[in-house]
């Protein structure tokens, strides 16, 4: 039986009060990771619309459970901040080239690592030992970061532009874009799909028939099912393992990159043209 979805219970402002006027909370956010110890959603800003410059202008915002704003710029100074995820008490942002280790009880960067000859960092996803993988759509590359350094762990166009990460078991589930023609306009052979990296042996397998599906951004899993996010398409898909799929929403305008909070069985959506984060509850 499909779940049902309780629609939008909560869009958060793009916009909150400062004692010198209003303040942008999101522009064209890119993520959205829950850290369940500090009870927050952070949603990375990639800031001046679609833009991936490096030009100091990202940030990543700050959001209670309930998605109320504790800090609408948590961390600033970023360039184009994407995909994040948290260990161990620092939060890892990818970020143009680099990946930023946050100290989230502070709100200050404890490290800054640089990945080697990367060209369109991604996602970061990490495993509850703590190891630390970030995607490269561009190069076809999944980075492990270790003790401060980045090494390229997989590098295959078997993983057709890779996207979002996420972790399951002793495996990396992949969100890709699908195979890129033009990394200057993100054109595509054709559409992605989800993939399945075993951590151990590095085999890729697909995720059901491995059949073109969508420009995938973000995936989660909750249990035996995913929920990706389309981009392009702007449509919330829900994927079995079997690989077949059912349109859960549509009609945003660049979705991007989701997060699952499972205490409350609620997903966390940017939309990063309307400049919106959605929390939607899945009653199961």
């Amino acid at each position: 039986m499909l779940q049902r979805i309780l629609i939008a219970l909560y869009i958060a402002t793009s916009f909150a009060a400062h004692a010198d006027g209003e303040i942008q909370v999101l522009d064209a956010p890119e993520n959205a990771y829950w850290h369940a110890d500090s009870q927050s959603w952070f949603v990375s800003n990639l800031g001046g619309g679609l833009s991936l410059e490096k030009d100091g202008y990202g940030w990543v915002a700050r959001f209670d459970r309930s998605g109320a704003i504790i800090s609408p710029r948590w961390v600033e100074n970023l360039d184009a901040p994407t995909g994040m995820a948290a260990h161990n008490g620092h939060l890892f942002v990818a970020d143009r080239g680099r990946v930023h280790e946050v100290d989230i009880a502070s709100g200050t960067v404890a490290r800054v690592i640089n990945l080697p000859d990367s060209e369109f960092v991604n996602d970061v996803a990490i495993t509850s030992g703590g190891r630390v993988f970030v995607s490269d759509t561009a190069r076809n590359r999944i980075y492990e970061v270790a003790e401060g350094k980045a090494t390229v762990w997989l590098e295959s166009q078997e993983l057709q532009s890779p996207n979002g990460l996420w972790i399951q078991g002793d495996s990396i589930v992949v969100a890709s874009w699908g195979p890129m023609t033009d990394v200057a306009t993100f054109a595509t052979k054709h559409d992605g799909t989800l993939l399945r990296v075993d951590i151990n042996t590095k085999s890729i397998t697909p995720v059901g028939e491995g059949r073109p599906i969508a420009n995938f951004d973000g995936v989660v899993a909750v249990g035996n099912t995913y929920y990706a996010t389309d981009w392009t398409g702007g449509r919330l898909l829900r994927i079995t393992e079997q690989g077949s799929v059912t349109v859960v929403m549509s009609g945003f305008n660049q979705l991007a990159d989701l997060g699952f909070d499972p205490g409350t069985n609620t997903l966390g959506l940017p939309v990063m043209k309307d400049n919106r984060f959605i929390l939607l509850s899945l009653d199961r």
